[in-house]
């Protein structure tokens, strides 16, 4: 009864929180879960940065000698469970505890990255191997735990501020991406150079280390008081006994959690799913940034001193930069001038410029190539390996890194404030997994296209067009291949934006009317305004 009346007691105080007061405080969280995600981020992306040198150093034999598919099957591991990671937090009913239990699961695999690194010396270790592996396990399980509610856990503190929150909760989202691309940055730039110039050690305590950081600042939001209340652990616990004891309260319990799996699933989340599978190709695509364009950059002319992985980092420059100049200057002046989209089609916008950035990664490819079977190639001291470096200017790779920089702000920060806004009640976290989903799909793809298009090029010219060596390969096959797949996917996500109707559940959403993608016009006068502004056609409502 005593935790009843303090229940009842600190609901009445937030009651009585004045507007400037509540507004502080939602402030408040949203930078903890800002800078929570920034360092988590660091750690996720210092690892992936290294993945590629440090499988295929001395330490590892060669059986992982294959970086994109080691690179490939964690991302798709780690975001294939983040579906798991919302659905869980929806069930339980307390996300606040599952972001933090998942940090610490995340934190016990960068300790095994730790321990493995300190064991690499020069020749084929099975612990360093085995260590490694058990810890990408677990950075994984981490990051599904994590990903998919620390964003919906601080979307969810602007619950009640009425008509301005469906504003606050685009700037928020925007900027919450922002910080995963400053992290992004961070880590994929910083964390390889303390490698390189210090030790493979020094970088991988730098992860374990950012990791504790994005905990702890998570947790002062609630030592502060800043967040809105969650069920507690001993309402939880209640819950949980008193459905053992009482066999009815069992039975809706089960009813309850297994919704998410019944034939009573709301037909908004089958329309939301269908939707979302229609960007596992763009996910494929934007796993190129991290993967086959960085082994792109490696074999192009960089300066001298520099890292393939400082290029990679354009697109998340790119990023920042976007962010705040449509935050703070091209929303604003589209709203003035009635100029307004839904968010599908700023997202379908986001897939047509995708589809230009692997088109223009495919024409490098080929001229890079040429360049080094014509004999126009040098030896470049790449980590601890040695490659045919084309005669070619690494600057050639902007325009497809700057193109998926722009394709990320419009298809993926947009994308997490549609998840949100149009999740039906109670499937908020299952809908956000359910977007990162795809993501993990999209890696799962490039690895089974890999294959697919080796044995066609294995049943034609019976070499492989994707080995491990560029060179000897037709990449830009590949390049093509996740292009035209795109397109095709493109027609049928058109076909499904056309048909949406929004959400009319709530003043954080949008109002319920077809979409304006009836016709193919508003993409052509969405793509010439990012031409002509230099920013994204999405303003404050439909």
């Amino acid at each position: 009864m005593k935790s009843e009346s303090e229940d009842v007691a600190r609901e009445e105080e937030d009651h009585v929180v004045s507007p400037s007061d509540r507004n502080s405080r939602v402030m408040m969280s949203s930078l903890l879960v800002w800078l929570s995600e920034l360092c988590e981020r660091v750690t996720y992306y210092g690892i992936v940065a290294n993945m590629a040198d440090y499988v295929t150093s001395p330490c590892f034999p060669e059986r992982y000698h294959l970086p994109w598919v080691v690179t490939w099957v964690f991302t798709g591991c780690a975001y294939t469970l983040t579906f798991f990671g919302g659905w869980l937090a929806d069930t339980v009913g307390n996300r606040f505890w599952t972001i933090l239990v998942s940090m610490w699961i995340y934190l016990v695999g960068t300790a095994l990255l730790v321990a493995s690194s300190s064991l690499c010396g020069s020749h084929p270790d099975g612990r360093v191997s085995g260590l490694y592996f058990a810890g990408l396990t677990l950075v994984a399980i981490g990051t599904g735990g994590s990903k998919s509610n620390l964003g919906l856990f601080g979307a969810q503190q602007y619950k009640g501020l009425g008509e301005d929150a469906k504003v606050q909760l685009q700037h928020f989202f925007h900027w919450y991406y922002w910080c995963i691309n400053l992290g992004a940055t961070i880590g994929v730039v910083g964390v390889p150079t303390l490698q390189k110039h210090v030790s493979v050690l020094s970088g991988y305590v730098v992860t374990c280390v950012c990791v504790v950081l994005s905990a702890l600042v998570f947790v002062l939001g609630r030592i502060g008081s800043f967040y809105s209340q969650e069920n507690s652990t001993h309402e939880i616990r209640s819950r949980i006994v008193a459905g053992l004891l009482d066999p009815s309260r069992k039975t809706r319990r089960r009813e309850l959690q297994g919704r998410l799996w019944s034939s009573t699933i709301p037909k908004e989340v089958w329309k939301l799913m269908q939707i979302f599978a229609t960007l596992i190709p763009y996910y494929a695509i934007y796993s190129q940034t991290r993967t086959t364009y960085l082994f792109q950059s490696e074999r192009l002319r960089m300066p001298a001193g520099s890292e393939a992985t400082y290029f990679s980092a354009i697109n998340s420059l790119t990023i920042l930069l976007m962010i705040p100049l449509m935050v703070r200057f091209v929303y604003p002046r589209l709203t003035n001038k009635e100029v307004q989209f839904t968010p599908l089609t700023v997202m379908g916008v986001g897939i047509l410029l995708s589809t230009l950035s692997v088109l223009s990664a495919e024409v490098v490819e080929v001229g890079r190539r040429q360049l080094v079977h014509s004999g126009h190639f040098f030896q470049q001291a790449v980590g601890n390996r040695t490659l045919r470096a084309a005669d070619l200017s690494v600057a050639v790779q902007i325009p497809q890194l700057v193109l998926s920089g722009i394709s990320d702000v419009l298809t993926l920060a947009v994308g997490y404030y549609f998840a949100y806004t149009e999740a039906p009640p109670g499937y908020e976290g299952t809908i956000m997994g359910a977007f990162l989903l795809m993501w993990g799909l999209g890696s799962g793809l490039n690895v089974l296209l890999t294959e697919i298009v080796n044995a066609i090029c294995y049943s034609v010219s019976g070499a492989a067009c994707f080995p491990l060596e560029l060179n000897d390969g037709h990449v830009e096959y590949f390049f093509l291949t996740l292009a035209v797949l795109l397109m095709a996917t493109f027609g049928v996500f058109w076909y499904l934006e056309r048909h949406y109707v929004y959400s009319p559940s709530s003043s954080t959403k949008y109002h319920a009317q077809p979409s304006t993608l009836s016709r193919v016009m508003p993409y052509t006068r969405a793509l010439l305004t990012v031409s002509n502004q230099g920013a994204f056609p999405w303003s404050n409502g439909q």
